[in-house]
């Protein structure tokens, strides 16, 4: 907040100045503009890219612009800097930095922004087999407890569920997260420092995300990061198994991830290789999976008799996006699995759209999942966003008016899995317990064609 709180100070003084007398004489704040603009640029490698702050930078950038000329009369010492004097343009100027200002402060984060240190240790860690560097955040609890391996949303990593992370480890558990150098956006190092993939890399992961269930091309990009995240989760329990994180091998495990990393869960959780394999795997949490994998392209069977003119359409559609529908195999998750959604999935529309892979597995005979949705919650609410990030959780919200306040979702969510670990456990943990959400009946709440285990609903309702 103090860095945008400066900004505006700085584009504020040059903009009161024909009002004020005592500022009409001093030529260096024609230096402000320039300076707000550099920290404006600053912020993004600080703090990661903010929306609320696209106004004020947008504003410092035009009066940079207007007021070029300005600043070159300046640093010539040629005469003294002039200042606007027509009331119009001064007016519609301060009307637009107050707006700016205005959505900076309301959209301002409720909690620190910054990576957790308190308890929280990096190991860093090589998968020679992709030769890809990994970097893993321990925030681990005092005592034996379950561990919970969290895999971030790409877009978003560790950053976006750092609180999140540390909400869970005060409840008792060990977790790890992680974020893979040269894929997430932003990855962190080591030493906290954020790094970006590679532009071409960080567009295929905004165009998977936006057009992943809709065109073959996206769709392929998708089915690729469910494939690398599922690697990554394959890798990192192996890791820790051999004592590669400095804790002990866990009895007990529950898995968290986010969109693709929570298609890879599902399809891990339906994997008779993967439950043999990893016992000590007690449930599954999938936050927005997209399942991109249940998607094919649609073809058209071409006719031996099909005129030339027929010909000639079908290559120039050949030419454009083909389209995909969810008619794949659909996974069957073998291991409790609690899938979390927007509470868009009970609009019939968006459950036969984007959720339509996600309802049709959990009603699979089989299939031994529940789905969730938190009433009012939208696509990035289970995570650090609605604290962090206020504006994408606005632009990204559910259908009704959140059961929770945008800075209690980090603790709603934490006790929610908490919960479920519960239920999933074999046997309780010493200070392992139900955690009150705060939610109503409202939400909703659905047990897939598999589920056996009791008290379902005491996820939402301890």
């Amino acid at each position: 907040m103090l860095p945008e709180l400066v900004i505006v100070f700085l584009l504020l003084l040059p903009a009161i100045r024909p009002f004020i007398k005592a500022l009409r004489t001093q030529d260096g704040l024609v230096w402000l503009p320039l300076i707000a603009l550099l920290v404006c640029v600053g912020l993004l490698p600080a703090y990661g890219f903010r929306p609320e702050c696209v106004p004020l930078f947008v504003y410092a950038l035009v009066i940079n612009i207007r007021r070029l000329h300005t600043l070159i009369s300046n640093v010539n010492r040629a005469y003294a800097a002039p200042y606007d004097e027509n009331l119009v343009p001064i007016l519609l100027s301060l009307l637009f930095l107050s707006l700016s200002a205005g959505m900076v402060l309301y959209f301002a984060p409720s909690v620190d922004t910054a990576l957790l240190t308190e308890g929280v240790r990096s190991v860093r860690l090589i998968d020679s087999a992709r030769n890809a560097p990994i970097v893993t955040r321990v925030y681990e609890a005092s005592g034996t407890h379950p561990v919970i391996l969290m895999s971030p949303p790409a877009l978003g990593s560790t950053p976006s569920v750092d609180r999140l992370c540390g909400q869970l480890r005060d409840k008792g558990f060990t977790v790890i997260s992680y974020s893979r150098l040269g894929f997430d956006a932003p990855a962190v190092s080591e030493d906290g420092k954020l790094h970006y993939p590679a532009f071409g890399d960080l567009m295929g992961l905004f165009n998977a995300s936006i057009s992943g269930s809709d065109t073959e091309k996206a769709n392929q990009r998708g089915k690729l990061i469910e494939e690398g995240r599922q690697r990554d989760i394959e890798f990192l329990l192996s890791s820790i198994h051999a004592g590669g994180l400095g804790i002990a091998p866990p009895d007990s495990m529950i898995l968290v991830a986010y969109d693709a990393g929570a298609s890879a869960l599902i399809m891990l959780a339906a994997s008779p290789v993967f439950v043999a394999a990893h016992p000590e795997v007690k449930g599954v949490i999938a936050v927005e999976s997209p399942l991109w994998s249940a998607y094919q392209t649609e073809t058209e069977v071409a006719r031996e008799n099909a005129s030339w003119w027929t010909r000639l359409l079908n290559n120039l559609a050949n030419i454009l996006p083909k389209p995909v529908r969810a008619t794949g195999e659909l996974p069957r998750p073998a291991i409790p699995t609690l899938l979390m959604v927007s509470d868009k999935v009970t609009n019939q529309k968006e459950r036969n759209g984007r959720y339509s892979p996600v309802v049709r597995s959990l009603r699979l005979p089989s299939s031994l999942a529940l789905l969730i949705a938190v009433e009012g919650a939208g696509t990035l609410d289970y995570a650090d966003y609605p604290a962090k990030y206020p504006l994408y959780s606005l632009l990204f919200s559910g259908r009704s008016p959140a059961a929770w306040r945008d800075k209690d979702f980090i603790a709603g969510t934490a006790s929610l899995m908490g919960n479920f670990a519960v239920l999933v456990l074999e046997q309780p943990v010493d200070g392992i317990r139900h955690w009150e959400t705060g939610l109503s009946d409202k939400s909703y709440f659905e047990a897939g064609g598999g589920w056996n285990l009791p008290d379902a609903r005491s996820i939402l309702l301890p």
